[in-house]
């Protein structure tokens, strides 16, 4: 699919058909799609740096189902942020700076998911795991929030990338979307591994199944909530009457 191909399908399944988007906005949603020259660098430097440090992690604390999966997690969420903020920072360079207001800051249900997320795992390790384990658990969810911070505090800090009301309302659309490049379900779901292969207690599990759901569900909460309808406002040329529109999401990044 091309970028003016994803470009459409993303404004129409937010409500917004056009049969060409503005030149801005059409800019603006081409930062969605890094490609994979742009991505195979950061995929690599974070790969081989999450490699050494789960070898080390396994070194310390043991080796556990989960660990893999943690490493993998890890380089996907850097490497989604820094393809997305690469193409961002392009941009920004032809964007004067917007004088509304800012974007719409953390939705409450991403918020709540977090903290469940790290506060919950925290809460089962201690009370559930033996000591080794709970601290080699403990050290990955210290990691993934020490990665989900910087990934929150780059998007949430970044200027806003805007020249009038609809390309603002497709900025929030889109940061929405990249907040969960810091998906607190990239910390939570890893641990389910190591019940699949038994290496945690019997009593573990039922507790780790009902907080990954936790968390897995009130992320999707949040997500379902950034992909509201756009407002009315000119985000194109109209298409016209009678043209079939494509309401299906875009495909992944």
């Amino acid at each position: 699919m091309t970028e003016h191909e994803s470009s459409l399908r993303w404004l129409a399944s937010r409500g917004r058909p056009v049969a060409r988007p503005t030149p801005y906005i059409g800019a603006l949603l081409a930062t969605r799609n890094a490609g994979t020259i742009r991505v195979l660098p950061w995929f690599l430097l974070f790969g081989v740096l999450a490699l050494v440090a789960g070898i080390a992690h396994a070194q310390l604390f043991g080796a556990t189902a989960s660990l893999p999966a943690y490493v993998v997690c890890f380089v996907a969420q850097l490497t989604m942020w820094r393809a997305a903020r690469s193409r961002q920072r392009e941009l920004a360079k032809h964007t004067s700076p917007w004088p509304g207001p800012p974007a719409k800051p953390l939705d409450g249900w991403f918020v709540a998911s977090a903290v469940l997320a790290y506060g919950g795992g925290a809460a089962l390790a201690v009370s559930l795991l033996p000591a080794a384990r709970a601290a080699g658990w403990l050290t990955l969810l210290g990691v993934s929030a020490l990665c989900a911070g910087a990934i929150l505090t780059s998007f949430l800090r970044a200027p806003v990338l805007a020249e009038d009301e609809a390309s603002f309302a497709v900025y929030r659309g889109l940061l929405a979307e990249n907040l969960h490049a810091a998906s607190p379900s990239f910390a939570a779901v890893p641990p389910l591994l190591d019940v699949v292969t038994h290496r945690l207690p019997p009593a573990y599990g039922p507790w780790l199944v009902a907080y990954v759901a936790l968390v897995v569900v009130t992320e999707l909460v949040a997500y379902v909530r950034g992909r509201r309808p756009l407002p009315p406002g000119r985000y194109g040329d109209p298409l016209p009457r009678g043209t079939a529109v494509d309401w299906s999401p875009p495909e992944p990044r």
